[in-house]
C-alpha cells in the first residue's frame, strides 16, 4: 500500500509544474538540521531562553531516538525497495541513512512542535504556522519519493513523545529547584545522558547490519548509515554537558533585552558557532575517522552554542554596563558635590517618586503666582 501511495504521488509530481517539486525540495532544506538548529539557537540566545532550551532538548533527543531506530530497523529507502519509485533527484542528497523513521519529520516536529506547544495559549498564530509547516514537511517527504507514509507518521509520533517527555522533565526539575535549592539532580541527569550516548555508539558499531549485494556491489554501506547516530550522540552529549555548565556557571537571561542587545547576541552567537563548525570540520576530519570526526565536531559546536556563547554574552554585557557606570562617574567628577548628589538622588528615585516631585513643583507658590497673573491677563 505504501508503494502504491508513493507511485500515485510520483505521477502527480511528474505531471505538475516544476514549481511544486522545487517548493517541496526547498522546504526539505529547512528540516535537514542546520536551519532548525539555527532557529532554535536564535530563540535561545535572543528571544526566550526557556523556550529555546525546551525546543533544543526535544530536538536533540528526538533526533537521537530517530537515528537509533534507523539503525535498529535498517529499512531501505523506497527506491531501493521498489525500482518503480523514482525520487526527486534534488531530494536524494538530503536522504541519508536508512528510511524508517523520517528524520526530517522528527526534527521539524520536535523543534517547531515545541514552539507550537509553548505558544498555544498566548500566541496561537505561532502554533498554527508551526503546525502547517510540520504537515507540509511530512507531505513533502512522501511527495518527493524519499519516505513512505509509515516513515513520516512514526517520525511525528517520536516528536510528540519527546515534547511530552521534555515538558515532564522541565516540570520535574522546577519542583526540585523550588523545594531543594542547590540539589544535584542536574548533575545526575548530565551523567546519565553522557553514559547513554556512549552506550548507543558502541551498540551502533557492534550490531549486525544487512549486507545485501547487487551485481557484486554492496547495496548499502552500514558505516555510512551510522553517521546520523554518531552525530546525534555528539549533539546529545554536548547538550547535556553544556546545559549543566550554563545552569551552574552562567545562568544568563533573555528578559529585558532591547533590540540592539538581541541583534548583538545573535551576531556574536552565529560567529562563535560558525567558526567552531568550520574549524572542527577541518581539524577533526584530518585526525579522526569520518563518523567520529562528525561526533566530536557537533559535540564542540553544541558546547560553544549552549554554554560558551551565553558566557561571552554575559561578559560582554557586564563590560558595557561597567563602562557606562565609569562614564557616569567621570561626568559626576566635573560636577559640584551638590549637583552630583542631586543627580544620584534623581536616578535612585522611582518613576512614581519623580512624578510626585513634578506635581509638587507644579503646585509650588511661585508656580501658582504665575498661573494667577496669566489668568488675570486673560
Amino acid at each position: 500500500m505504501d508503494i502504491s501511495y508513493l507511485l500515485f504521488l510520483q505521477n502527480l509530481r511528474e505531471g505538475a509544474p516544476s514549481f511544486f517539486e522545487q517548493f517541496f525540495v526547498y522546504l526539505s532544506y529547512i528540516g535537514d538540521g542546520p536551519a532548525l538548529i539555527a532557529l532554535v539557537l536564535i530563540v535561545y540566545w535572543c528571544i526566550d531562553k526557556r523556550a529555546g532550551q525546551f525546543s533544543f532538548i526535544a530536538f536533540g533527543f528526538g533526533n537521537f531516538v530517530n537515528q537509533l531506530l534507523k539503525n535498529i530497523c535498517c529499512v531501505y529507502r523506497p527506491w531501493i525497495r521498489s525500482s518503480e519509485i523514482v525520487p526527486a533527484e534534488a531530494a536524494i542528497e538530503g536522504a541519508g541513512g536508512y528510511s524508517f523513521p523520517s528524520g526530517h519529520t522528527t526534527g521539524t516536529a520536535t523543534s517547531l512542535g515545541s514552539f507550537a506547544w509553548l505558544a498555544r495559549k498566548d500566541h496561537k498564530w505561532i502554533s498554527i504556522v508551526c503546525i502547517v509547516v510540520i504537515v507540509l514537511m511530512m507531505f513533502a517527504r512522501n511527495f518527493l519519493g524519499v519516505h513512505t507514509p509509515q516513515d513520516v507518521i512514526v517520525g511525528l509520533v517520536i516528536a510528540i513523545v519527546m515534547i511530552a517527555l521534555t515538558q515532564l522533565f522541565f516540570n520535574w526539575l522546577d519542583r526540585y529547584d523550588s523545594m531543594m535549592p542547590g540539589h544535584n539532580k542536574d548533575l545526575i541527569v548530565m551523567i546519565i545522558v553522557v553514559i547513554v550516548c556512549a552506550i548507543s555508539v558502541v551498540f551502533i558499531i557492534l550490531k549486525p547490519y544487512p549486507m545485501d549485494y547487487v551485481d557484486g556491489n554492496l547495496l548499502v554501506d552500514p558505516v555510512t548509515m551510522q553517521k546520523g547516530s554518531f552525530e546525534a550522540a555528539g549533539i546529545c552529549a554536548g547538550l547535556a554537558i553544556a546545559w549543566f555548565l550554563e545552569r551552574r556557571l552562567v545562568d544568563f537571561s533573555t528578559d529585558g533585552l532591547d533590540m540592539r542587545a538581541r541583534v548583538i547576541r545573535g551576531v556574536i552567537g552565529v560567529v562563535i558557532v560558525g567558526i567552531t563548525y568550520v574549524a572542527g570540520d577541518v581539524i577533526f576530519k584530518a585526525i579522526l575517522p569520518y563518523n567520529w570526526a562528525k561526533l566530536v565536531q557537533l559535540f564542540c559546536v553544541v558546547i560553544m552554542a549552549v554554554f560558551v556563547a551565553p558566557l561571552v554574552f554575559q561578559k560582554f554585557e557586564n563590560g558595557r554596563s561597567a563602562s557606562r557606570q565609569s562614564d557616569s562617574g567621570t561626568d559626576d567628577a566635573h560636577r559640584s558635590p551638590r549637583q552630583s548628589a542631586g543627580r544620584q538622588s534623581s536616578q535612585q528615585r522611582t518613576p512614581r517618586q519623580r512624578q510626585r516631585q513634578t506635581t509638587v513643583h507644579d503646585n509650588s507658590p511661585q508656580r501658582r503666582s504665575v498661573n494667577t497673573k496669566e489668568n488675570r491677563s486673560r
